[in-house]
This record gives C-alpha cells, structure tokens and sequence, in this order.
C-alpha cells in the first residue's frame, strides 16, 4: 500500500450533477479575503498591504507563512480578493447575450417585448432548452418598436361584445435599434412623424443615437424579475442577467503573469475615481472610464478584433485569461486533453512488405521503453531475477527490466543502482519489464 495515500473509512460521495454559473458582485466579496486598492506589489522590500501582493492572498516567500490560512509556501493554494470598479464595466465574454436580452425586454420597463398571444412566443416557450428558447425570445421580440400595453384603454366598462385582449403590463415606451460596436453598446431612435400634422415636421428633437454606458445597461437588466428571467433562459439563483456585467473584479492570487495588466486596471480605476470626486466634467469622465474598459477587456482577451493590443513596457503582448484557454498550446488542448502520460506514445504508421497484415511491427527502442509491472509471484521469480539482472540495458535480442517497485510503494530505477544487494527481488514487488516479448 502507498504510504502517501492511507486508507479512510469516509464514505464516498457520488457526485450528482455539476451547476455552472456566473459569480455575483456579493459572492465575489464573500469569497474575497482582501480588498485591493493599491496597483504597487511592494513597499520597502516587503509585500504591500492593500497591494497585489497583500500577504492575505498567499506568500510567495518561503520564510513567510500565509495570513489567511497560516500554511507555508508549498502548502497555500492562494486566496482571492477583490477591485471595486469604480464604474460598472461590460465583461467582453458576455458583451453578445446581454445584447441578445437587451433586445429582449423593454428598455424603459424590462419587461419582454413578445405579446403573450403571439404564435412565436408560444412556441419558444415550448423549448426545454434554455439557450435555444433565448434564440426564439428574441426573433419574437426583435422586430417590437414600441412596449405594448401602456397606452392601452381601460374598455371593461364599455358595453362591447369584443373579448378584452390580454397584456403583459407593458409601459408604451419606444424601442431603440440596439447594436454593439468595438466594447460600446448603441442605443439607436427612429424618427418617429406626427400624426394629423405636416408630414415633413417630426417631434421634438431627441438624441437620436445614444452611446450606452454599462452603468444604465446594468440599471435595465436589474429591472428584470426572475419570471422573465426563467422565460429568456437564465436560472436567477445561478446566472441572473445584470451579473454579466462587472461591477467587482476578482483578484487572483500572486505570482501571475496577469499581475502587469491588473495593476493597470487598478491604476486606471483609481484615475476614474479620482475624476468623479473632483467633479470632472461629463466628457472627460466618459474617457477615463472608456480607457479603464479598454484594460478590462484586454485583461480578459487580448486579440480583440478592432482593438489594439495592450503591452508590456518592453512592447510584448500581455497575455490574458482567454489565451492561456483556447488553441492548441492552452490549458484544455495541451494540458488535459493532450497532456504527457507513462505507457503511451504516438508515431506515424507506415506499411512493411516484411510482416503480415494482420502484424504490427514496433521498433526496437521503443519495445525496450515500454514497460508492464508485473507482480513477482513464486511462480515467476526466476525469470524476473533475470530481466533485473540484465537490467535497463540488455544484450542484444534479450529484454531486461527497468525497475523495481517495492510493497512500501518505493520505485528503484535500476539505471541508478550499482550495488547487486539492491537488485534483490521479494515476493509482492514489482518488476517493470518490457511489455513486448
């Protein structure tokens, strides 16, 4: 048995079903062991209270214990804090869904466009899955100039045989053309022409092209109750739809290479708040926090088409979240999918006019690499001293073994072992001998 691993007698847990969601602001607090406010790591040689290093997220120094869980270096698996953004930011990974909802619902009331009497409407609501049923919402909705229902006539007292029509409580309100454009999000008005009037004179005038700040896209998607939330697909206890847009930043735990474009973020952010306090006017305010979204966008993916790339000091590209993901060097690909792992290897196959068709032929050096355990019983003990004795390297057309694997669990590379007392074979070890005869 291996020492490393002794037996429990816990029993074991089934896992059930794996729940994924989007974190909210008060989750990222409650999680958070720090709040950062300083973008500097250190202050006189040591880690900086408040700063990216703060020694709560984790030490990165042997002689130092961690603040938080009191474990050495080794033994910390890091902490995370947490930025206060000083205005709510659009996260890029979400920028096409919160369009998709933003076209969805009332931008004045939050309430869905879509008549609940419509065909299409009906049938989305049929759609188990919920991405899917988010698609039909919005071909439902997409084409509603106006939120049906708050000009609406109170007809009840009225003698009609007609049957009342049924509404969603809608405000009456105009839709906007919504768009998004590089990290903006555009809110577009048609000219509407007044009735009974001269066709040539349109109302008053009304900015007819509005950039949207995430802070009033926040304001709509909070609106929105957790009905219609079920309805647009989203489950509000795990991912409700004004979590898609950042107003806490987490903070990973140091030493990462993200450290560089975090403390960008933080200095930015502190800029913008600077400006707010010392009442600023409206344009330049809008400036500070279009170049704080530029950092926290590029600090989730930094090949943005249309964006430039935010560097380092020396001009090399900072790396982001998004590219230590995807492709074919990143964490799924290179590291779980196609990670390096014993008794196995890849070549490529060629025909040999020398063997049958039914034979697969494998070259000398690879046949000696590959190894099988194989347990020394008192039936097979001669032939395993053998192969131990010729060891990782054997005369020609013999095979040898290449290591011994004690009961304690202890592996003996026999490349390494020079004295023959250590070549001595027990009942219950292991030899790894060649795995081709």
């Amino acid at each position: 048995m291996d020492l490393r691993f002794p037996y429990s007698p816990a029993e074991v847990a089934k896992v059930r079903v794996v729940q994924f969601g989007i974190l909210s602001p008060d989750e990222i607090r409650q999680m958070s062991v720090v709040q950062i406010e300083h973008s500097e790591t250190t202050e006189r040689g040591k880690p900086k209270v408040g700063g990216l290093s703060d020694p709560r997220l984790g030490t990165i120094d042997r002689k130092l214990k961690c603040e938080t869980c009191t474990a050495n270096m080794a033994e910390c698996p890091g902490h995370f804090g947490h930025l206060e953004l000083a205005k709510p930011m659009f996260h890029i990974g979400f920028m096409k869904t919160v369009l998709s909802i933003m076209r969805c619902v009332c931008f004045n009331c939050s309430k869905i466009l879509a008549d609940e009497e419509d065909h299409k409407f009906k049938q989305a609501l049929k759609i188990k899955n919920p991405k899917n049923r988010l698609k039909k919402i919005l071909d439902a909705c997409k084409n509603k100039t106006k939120c049906e229902g708050g000009d609406e006539i109170d007809v009840q007292g009225q003698d009609t045989e007609e049957p009342v029509k049924k509404s969603r409580g809608g405000c009456g309100a105009q839709q906007p053309k919504l768009s998004i454009d590089g990290m903006k999000m555009i809110a577009e008005y048609k000219a509407q022409r007044k009735k009974n009037d001269d066709p040539e004179q349109l109302p008053e005038p009304v900015e007819r092209k509005q950039t949207l700040t995430a802070e009033r896209v926040l304001s709509v998607l909070k609106r929105i109750s957790d009905e219609d939330c079920q309805l647009l697909g989203l489950n509000p206890k795990y991912a409700r739809p004004d979590w898609m847009i950042l107003q806490v930043l987490p903070i990973p735990p140091p030493p990462d290479d993200l450290t560089h474009a975090l403390a960008m973020i933080i200095r930015h952010n502190e800029n913008l708040r600077r400006q707010e306090r010392n009442g600023s006017p409206a344009h330049i305010i809008s400036e500070f926090a279009q170049l704080l979204q530029f950092h926290v966008a590029t600090y989730f993916d930094n090949e943005l088409p249309g964006l430039p790339r935010a560097t380092q000091r020396s001009g090399r590209p900072i790396k982001s979240i998004c590219s230590r993901l995807k492709a074919k060097e990143g964490r799924i690909r290179g590291n779980l999918m196609g990670k390096r792992v014993d008794f196995s290897a890849r070549t490529v196959i060629t025909p040999d006019p020398n063997i049958n068709i039914d034979e697969l032929g494998v070259p000398w050096s690879i046949a000696l690499n590959l190894t099988y355990p194989e347990t020394v019983t008192p039936y097979n003990i001669e032939r395993l001293k053998e192969l131990v004795e010729y060891g990782p390297h054997p005369p020609p057309g013999k095979t040898g073994a290449k290591y011994i694997i004690r009961d304690d669990g202890q592996r003996l590379d026999l490349r390494y072992l020079k004295k023959s007392s250590d070549h001595h074979l027990e009942l219950g070890y292991k030899a790894c001998g060649a795995a081709f005869k």
